[in-house]
């Protein structure tokens, strides 16, 4: 990759740091792929990689997805996403993050 297209993946990948705030998001030059790590318990850090946005913000959604299925009843919720909520995992675009979207359970509500 030129570094143009560096330059642009890491512009990217701040903007998935933007919507994500707990986790720690990064273009790697060395592995040309973008990073990214769970921050929310400081016990268990998880990370996931991507070729693509798309594919980093769909691994990023299922771990949430996980943690929040993970624990048990009662138990603290992780800090939410930039909305408030977890959205479920869609693809985007390489230069896109989708905002906020409603909750499945607000959807169906009158």
């Amino acid at each position: 990759m030129s570094s143009r297209a560096d330059a642009e993946a890491a512009r990217v990948a701040r903007q998935v740091q933007q919507h994500a705030p707990t986790w720690l998001v990064m273009w790697s030059l060395r592995h040309r792929r973008f990073e990214a790590w769970q921050c929310s318990d400081p016990k268990s850090c998880r990370t996931v990689h991507g070729r693509t946005a798309a594919e980093l913000w769909n691994r990023m959604q299922q771990v949430e997805l996980e943690l929040r299925r993970t624990l048990p009843r009662g138990a603290a919720q992780p800090t939410p996403a930039a909305n408030g909520r977890l959205s479920s995992p869609v693809p985007v675009a390489p230069g896109y993050v989708p905002g906020p979207r409603p909750h499945p359970d607000e959807r169906t509500r009158p």
